[in-house]
């Protein structure tokens, strides 16, 4: 099912607080202009000699003039309005003079103007394309580098599509989304198209895309080493964005396209070790203080089961039983249990579609064999006969191959 985008402007207030000084977290706000006209200093994450810095550098003097700016390049337009009494190129020295000898003080002034700029945008250029959600509604946005594989996982979570349908799957234009109604919780899924052109629209707008997520799917194709670089850039784009919003989502990655056909090639298991080992990296950075895991994942076999419960259990220690929130994290692990069923449930319908072709080939073998012997047919059985043989065969060999998976799994843990 679509989404109806809709924006609400108490709905966008009330996640625009969470940026605010103490001082105005109780002030009423009746329109998103109230919002506009505050101060820069109104941003807790300034403080006042960094709003003060920031107003003689910038000559900016509330959000609304901050959202003029270019979060990318927030000198540009400013040197191009201020030099038309002097000489361009003694103004902009004068600027970035100024600007190197403030960072030299306060190191995180170019990170804090780029937090300020976006966050202005986001109340300025609220439009149709930006969705605030119900507190009760939870989001998922599964991101990735285009081809990766994300549109089939999001697919088969419904499961809409067989592998026949999964197989001509066209590239997603933009950002796909769709919504599930669970019982007291509306699901929201974000799939977001792959190609460089809609990666950089996301990345320059990140406040359309990046708010109020509870769950980030990040998709990396392990049979596609040439593009791993490229992939871990984007998504270290991504966490610099969520630290920028404030937002901590649950985040899952996926080494997607780990077929069974190729999970003993030694080429594969390095690209897995390499993907592993990268993101563990990345996670270093003091930064990124998000909860993730990693894990295989293959839309012809079985997801390896994610230890979601020990994020759960964390969140139920730490909270009490009625919290809303704790709805919202029960809701997003019956989500992922759901997925995990999706897909094992794919398989276990593709293993049993194999099993029935080559019981069928056999019995058509030795019944010919048989009629060259002697000329008596040999009775081939039917395919319910042959079905309810290889659904007990399937279910042994799914139940195996996930026990082989969990130990994996703890032993790569260990």
């Amino acid at each position: 099912m679509e989404i109806t985008s809709y924006t609400k402007s108490s709905d966008v207030i009330e996640v625009f607080r969470r940026f605010l000084d103490e001082e105005y977290l109780e002030k009423e706000f009746n329109n998103l202009e109230d919002l506009l006209k505050l101060p820069i200093s109104a941003y807790k994450f300034l403080g006042k000699n960094q709003a003060r810095v920031i107003s003689e550098i910038l000559k900016t003097s509330n959000i609304e003039e901050l959202a003029q700016l270019d979060k990318d390049a927030p000198l540009n337009k400013f040197i191009k309005e201020q030099s038309k009494s002097k000489k361009d190129s003694e103004f902009s020295q004068d600027v970035e003079i100024k600007l190197e000898i403030y960072k030299k003080k306060y190191s995180d002034l170019e990170i804090n103007i780029k937090k300020a700029i976006t966050l202005s945008n986001l109340i300025k250029q609220i439009n149709g394309e930006t969705q605030i959600l119900d507190k009760n509604a939870q989001k998922v946005i599964v991101v990735g580098l285009d081809n990766a594989g994300k549109t089939a996982i999001v697919s088969k979570v419904g499961m809409e599509k067989g592998i026949q349908e999964l197989s001509n799957l066209e590239p997603t234009k933009g950002v796909n989304r769709q919504t599930f109604e669970k019982q007291n919780l509306d699901l929201f899924i974000w799939d977001f198209g792959g190609q460089k052109s809609y990666r950089d629209k996301y990345l320059k707008e990140p406040e359309k895309y990046f708010l109020q997520i509870d769950l980030l799917i990040y998709v990396i194709d392990v049979q596609d080493p040439e593009r791993f670089d490229e992939s871990f850039d984007y998504f270290r784009q991504i966490l610099d964005i969520l630290v920028i919003l404030e937002e901590i989502p649950y985040i899952l990655i996926l080494i997607h396209k780990f077929d069974p056909d190729i999970k003993d090639d030694p080429k594969i298991k390095l690209n897995i070790e390499l993907i592993k080992e990268k993101m563990e990296d990345l996670f270093k950075n003091k930064e990124y203080y998000f909860n993730y895991e990693t894990y295989l994942s293959s839309i012809y076999s079985k997801f390896s089961k994610p230890e979601f419960s020990k994020y759960l259990k964390d969140i139920i220690s730490t909270n009490n039983l009625t919290d809303p929130t704790l709805k919202k994290v029960e809701g997003l692990g019956n989500t992922l249990e759901e997925v995990m069923n999706a897909v094992i449930k794919l398989s276990e319908s593709i293993s049993e579609q194999l099993n029935e072709i080559d019981a069928r080939l056999n019995a058509v073998e030795s019944g010919a064999f048989h009629i060259a012997q002697s000329g008596v047919p040999i009775e081939i059985r039917t395919s319910d006969q042959i079905r309810e043989t290889s659904e007990q065969n399937v279910r042994g060999q799914v139940l195996d191959e996930l026990k082989q998976l969990f130990n994996k799994k703890k032993q790569l843990d260990h």
